[in-house]
């Protein structure tokens, strides 16, 4: 008969496979390269396949389906990468879509196919990788939320976009000691005014903005302002983003908490 010892050991080990075996199921498939493969994605959760850039390049991914559905290229911390995002509907079906996407830096990457509309939908998808070592870009030290300037409310700082030089959007950390309404205000510096938005995001998803803000006030394209409710202790995101394009200067971002 096996001792309490014994049992406790194969009841551990027992669970520790049972964990790995979830673990596994729940990791994203191998994004298919150089052939297509079917899946199926619902309104609950994006289908997600995962890609890793060796090196700076193009990345090409067709989708098909009979529902409507639209492809996203997202970053290792869930952002959606420059033009990384499509819903083409080609030929007039709205589930045909295809994207290509260039990756200035390797790393890991996620691909996600989404549901437009409807509950759930079958599809089939393919990938296309070409090696552009030439296309890579030294990245800005603020292009990824893991990676935000701290934002002291009550304190402004200047800060800047240079697209062609790889800084497309700046993420920012506002850290909040008491619950109120937070509010983000961005303004020209000098005679720069370029066409930015800014939008407010959640620890839990760097994909899907909370508010943005693209109201140009006092005529000035620079000028913004959005608000959100926070919680003391919970961080919240702020990208500054060009509103149209490429839209690169100096700008002055502040913030104020009303409680």
């Amino acid at each position: 008969m096996p001792t309490p010892n014994c049992k406790r050991v194969v009841l551990l080990t027992l669970l520790a496979a049972a964990y790995g075996a979830a673990a596994h199921a729940q990791s994203p498939a191998q994004l298919p390269v150089g052939k297509t493969i079917a899946g199926q994605t619902s309104d609950a959760a994006p289908a997600v396949f995962r890609f890793t850039a060796p090196a700076a390049g193009v990345l090409s991914v067709a989708a098909r389906s009979d529902q409507d559905i639209s492809i996203a290229v997202l970053d290792v911390d869930g952002q959606t990468v420059p033009d990384g995002s499509a819903d083409r509907d080609l030929f007039g079906e709205t589930g045909n879509e295809q994207l290509a996407v260039t990756l200035t830096e390797p790393g890991e990457y996620r691909v996600q196919i989404q549901l437009v509309s409807g509950s759930s939908a079958k599809f089939e998808i393919g990938a296309g990788w070409i090696a552009m070592p030439g296309f890579a870009r030294t990245g800005d030290p603020d292009r990824r939320p893991t990676m935000a300037t701290d934002l002291e409310i009550g304190q402004s700082r200047e800060d800047s976009l240079d697209t062609d030089a790889g800084d497309a959007w700046d993420w920012f950390r506002v850290t909040p000691k008491s619950a109120g309404t937070l509010t983000v205000i961005l303004r020209s510096v000098n005679d720069s005014s370029p066409d930015l938005a800014v939008e407010v995001y959640s620890a839990k998803d760097f994909a899907t903005h909370i508010v943005r803000s693209d109201d140009d006030l006092q005529g000035n394209h620079t000028n913004e302002s959005a608000s959100i409710d926070v919680v003391a202790g919970e961080p919240v995101y702020v990208k500054v983003v060009s509103a149209i394009g490429s839209a690169d200067g100096a700008y002055r971002i502040a913030s104020s908490l009303i409680q």
